[in-house]
């Protein structure tokens, strides 16, 4: 099962999770680990994953690759607005495109990490 990690940390967290990932390469553990995608703040990570655009990758996940105007058709919305969150949704690498221009989510499982005590 392929899964991605969203979460919220500091500077410092970010580049201790960089160096646990390069010791346990080092020490030979090549075994996939979950992607990991790290926002500075819980107001950044829930203004690029909105409902809207939550619906927007459980409705690709079901549909598979498909293009954006399928997309929109499928979830009834304007096209630049579909466009739009589905670009804010490859920067972050939760939407990848084929090679036949297709868009799909490669992730089986999205999990969200949210700690009330960070500090924003």
């Amino acid at each position: 099962m392929r899964e991605v990690k969203l979460h919220v940390t500091d500077l410092d967290g970010f580049f201790a999770d960089a160096m646990e990932g390069a010791r346990r390469i080092d020490s030979g553990d090549f075994s996939e680990q979950p992607g990991v995608v790290a926002f500075e703040n819980m107001e950044t990570l829930l203004k690029i994953l909105t409902a809207s655009r939550w619906q927007l990758l459980r409705t690709l996940k079901q549909q598979g690759k498909t293009s954006i105007r399928q997309l929109a058709k499928l979830l009834q919305r304007d096209y630049r607005a579909v466009h739009s969150d589905v670009h804010a949704l490859m920067a972050i690498d939760l939407i990848e495109r084929d090679d036949g221009n297709q868009i799909f989510v490669p992730w089986d499982r999205i999990t969200a990490e949210m700690a009330i005590d960070l500090a924003a």
